[in-house]
């Protein structure tokens, strides 16, 4: 008899283990993505705003950034990308498909490599702002 209330206690917990683990909503891991989300467009709004105040106070506009690309180029991708892969609409979206603890992990990561790339343009710019 007590081999049996052990079984069913292992199950059990076995039962509970799965749930928690594959079965829950991610909470966490949803607000993680959301709060880099919301900081990578911040970040992508400031850096664009820099790069037109660098093409419009200061007529720079025409001036590479990298090779082969200007600024007013760069400002219109920038532009184009925020409204794909930043906007609040695609945001939503994603939410509504309930996206598993694996998917979100992925973008979040590639938002965290977005914004570390974001934080690098913009410590430049604002370099070129301060040697005008």
């Amino acid at each position: 008899m007590i081999e049996i209330t052990i079984g069913i206690l292992g199950l059990l917990i076995a039962w509970f283990t799965y749930q928690k683990t594959f079965l829950d909503k991610p909470k966490e891991e949803i607000e993680h993505f959301t709060i880099q989300l919301r900081a990578t467009q911040t970040t992508s709004v400031k850096v664009r705003n820099d790069l037109t105040k660098l093409s419009k106070e200061y007529g720079m506009g025409s001036s590479e950034l990298f090779p082969g690309m200007t600024i007013d180029r760069y400002i219109i991708l920038m532009t184009d990308s925020y409204e794909k892969n930043l906007s609040d609409e695609l945001l939503t979206k994603i939410l509504e498909t309930k996206p598993s603890r694996s998917l979100l992990k992925s973008m979040t990561s590639s938002l965290e490599k977005q914004l570390a790339e974001l934080i690098t343009l913009e410590t430049g710019i604002n370099a070129q702002l301060l040697s005008i």
